[in-house]
C-alpha cells in the first residue's frame, strides 16, 4: 500500500514538473481563431480573422472562414482580441550596470518578454550582455531578441566603481576601440560623454570601415550638425534644444541636453529658447534621414514633473527594483529635486520639447521607442508602455506611436523582412492584448499572451516569469 502510495505520489510530480517543461515550449503549429490583427504593414483593423504560425514563422492568415487548421494543431481563443506584432525597446540597460553590479539578466529578460517585448537594445555593452544575447540565441534563457550596442564610447570616466565604458582621449584610442568592439562581436558603437570632435571624426571613419552603426548622445563638443552629416543615429534628441538658443550662443551654446539637465545654469538657458527655430531644426533632422529615439517619458517623469514617494512606491513596477539600487535613486532624486529647476523652466522644457516630437513625427523622421530603463524608477518592459503613452500625449496619432515600437526600429535594425509587422513568412513574434491599442494606448498593457522564438506564452506563464523575476530581483545585493 504505501510502495503504490509513493508511485502514485512520484506520478504526480512527474506530471506537474512535465506541465511546467511544455509550458511555452515550442509547438509545431499554432492557431489562433477569430482574432482582430493590426498588421502595422498600414493602419488598419482586420477583422475575425485566424492565423497560422509553424515552426516560428506566420504561414497563414485571413477570414475565420477561409482558414483549415491542420488537426494537431494548438488552438487559441482570440476572439475580441488584437494581435499586433511583438514590441521593441531601443533603449534600455541592466541593472547590472548599478548597486553592486549583480548579474540578473536572466530575470529581467523575463521581465521583458512578460510586457510584450520580443526585441530589445542595450544600450551600454558588457561581456555579461553578449553572454545574455548568446543564452536567449540558443534557447537557454527566455526573453527577446537582444541588440548589444558596445560600453559607451566616451572621452573621460570620472565616476567610481565598475566602468562599463571605452576611454577615447585621442583619435588613435577610439580606433583601437571601434576594432575591439567589432571583434567582439557588439552589434553597434555607442557614443556618450565628452567626446571631443577629432575622436567623434574618428569613431564614425573607423565604424564606417567595419560595417558598425554608431549610436548614442551628441555632445556639446560634437553639436548637432556633425552628428546630422555623420548620420548617427541619436538618442535622448541631444543637442536638439541647443538649435533653439539666440544666435548669441547665451552660455556657450549649453543648454540642458545630455549632463547637463542636472545643471541648474544650463536651465537658465530655457526662457532663452526660440520656438520660432523648430521648423529649421526639423527639416535639418529630416534632410539627415536618421532614426531619432527621444526618451521623452524618462526625463519628464524624472526632471519636470515627478511622482510623489507614495506614488513610485505604488506603482506595480516598484518591487522589481532590487533593495540596494532603491536606496541609491532615492538619493539621487532627493538630490536633484531639492534643488530642482524652476517650475517655468520645467515647464517651457517640457512644451519644448514635445513641440519637438511631435513635428518630426509631422514630417516623417523615424521616431524609435525607448524607455531608458532601468533610470530612476523605471522598469525594464513595464516602462515601454509609458513612452508610448507620452508620444501619445503630445498628439502623434496611435498607428504613429504603435510603429516607434514595431516597424521603425525593426527597420533601422535591418530586420524588417523578419519582424515588425504581421507578414506571411515574418517570425511570429506577436502580443495578443484583450483591448483595441488604437483607440487607446494604454490598452498595449492588457497583455494575455506573447509569442516569441517559437514558443507561446499565456496569461497564466506571463504571471509566472513576472513573480519569478519579482522573486530573485527583490533579494539583497
Amino acid at each position: 500500500m504505501r510502495k503504490n502510495k509513493i508511485q502514485l505520489i512520484y506520478l504526480f510530480l512527474l506530471f506537474i514538473s512535465t506541465s511546467f517543461l511544455f509550458a511555452g515550449s515550442p509547438i509545431n503549429i499554432i492557431a489562433i481563431i477569430d482574432v482582430n490583427i493590426i498588421p502595422m504593414s498600414k493602419e488598419e483593423v482586420l477583422l475575425n480573422q485566424t492565423i497560422l504560425i509553424e515552426n516560428g514563422k506566420i504561414k497563414q492568415f485571413g477570414k475565420v472562414t477561409d482558414i483549415k487548421i491542420p488537426q494537431g494543431s494548438q488552438v487559441i481563443d482570440g476572439k475580441g482580441k488584437y494581435l499586433l506584432p511583438g514590441f521593441f525597446d531601443m533603449h534600455a540597460h541592466f541593472f547590472y550596470e548599478q548597486g553592486e553590479n549583480r548579474n540578473t539578466c536572466e530575470a529581467e529578460l523575463k521581465m521583458m518578454l512578460a510586457n510584450g517585448l520580443t526585441t530589445v537594445r542595450i544600450e551600454c555593452g558588457d561581456s555579461v550582455y553578449l553572454v545574455a544575447r548568446k543564452n536567449v540565441n540558443e534557447n537557454k534563457w527566455l526573453g527577446p531578441q537582444l541588440f548589444v550596442s558596445s560600453p559607451q564610447f566616451v572621452g573621460n570616466w570620472p565616476w567610481p566603481g565598475k566602468m562599463f565604458a571605452e576611454i577615447c582621449k585621442e583619435p588613435k584610442d577610439a580606433i583601437a576601440a571601434v576594432r575591439k568592439c567589432k571583434q567582439e562581436g557588439y552589434d553597434e558603437i555607442k557614443i556618450t560623454f565628452m567626446v571631443k570632435r577629432d575622436v567623434y571624426d574618428a569613431i564614425i571613419k573607423t565604424a564606417k570601415e567595419v560595417g558598425m552603426k554608431i549610436t548614442g548622445h551628441v555632445g556639446p563638443f560634437v553639436k548637432l550638425p556633425a552628428a546630422l552629416e555623420a548620420k548617427q543615429q541619436i538618442e535622448h534628441m541631444d543637442e536638439f534644444i541647443e538649435m533653439l538658443l539666440p544666435d548669441t550662443i547665451y552660455n556657450h551654446g549649453q543648454s540642458v541636453s545630455d549632463m547637463n539637465i542636472w545643471e541648474k545654469e544650463a536651465w537658465a538657458t530655457v526662457p532663452y529658447l526660440d520656438e520660432n527655430k523648430i521648423p529649421t531644426l526639423v527639416k535639418m533632422v529630416k534632410q539627415a534621414g536618421i532614426y531619432v529615439t527621444p526618451t521623452n517619458y524618462f526625463f519628464f517623469s524624472s526632471f519636470v514633473d515627478s511622482l510623489t514617494k507614495e506614488e513610485c512606491m505604488r506603482k506595480p513596477d516598484y518591487a522589481f527594483i532590487p533593495p540596494k539600487i532603491r536606496e541609491t535613486r532615492w538619493k539621487v532624486r532627493d538630490y536633484y529635486w531639492k534643488n530642482a529647476p524652476p517650475k517655468s523652466s520645467r515647464e517651457k522644457y517640457f512644451q519644448i520639447k514635445s513641440k519637438i516630437t511631435y513635428e518630426l513625427a509631422k514630417v516623417g523622421v523615424k521616431l524609435m521607442a525607448g524607455s531608458d530603463s532601468p533610470e530612476w524608477f523605471l522598469v525594464q518592459g513595464f516602462s515601454i508602455h509609458n513612452e508610448l503613452e507620452a508620444f501619445a500625449k503630445i498628439g502623434m496619432s496611435l498607428f504613429e506611436v504603435l510603429e516607434t515600437a514595431t516597424i521603425n526600429p525593426a527597420t533601422y535594425l535591418g530586420i524588417n523582412k523578419t519582424k515588425g509587422t504581421i507578414d506571411i513568412g515574418k517570425d511570429a513574434d506577436l502580443i495578443l492584448l484583450e483591448k483595441n491599442p488604437l483607440e487607446n494606448i494604454s490598452n498595449t498593457k492588457s497583455i494575455c499572451g506573447v509569442m516569441a522564438g517559437n514558443k507561446w506564452f499565456d496569461k497564466g506563464h506571463l504571471k509566472l516569469m513576472l513573480n519569478e523575476a519579482k522573486s530573485e530581483l527583490s533579494k539583497s545585493n
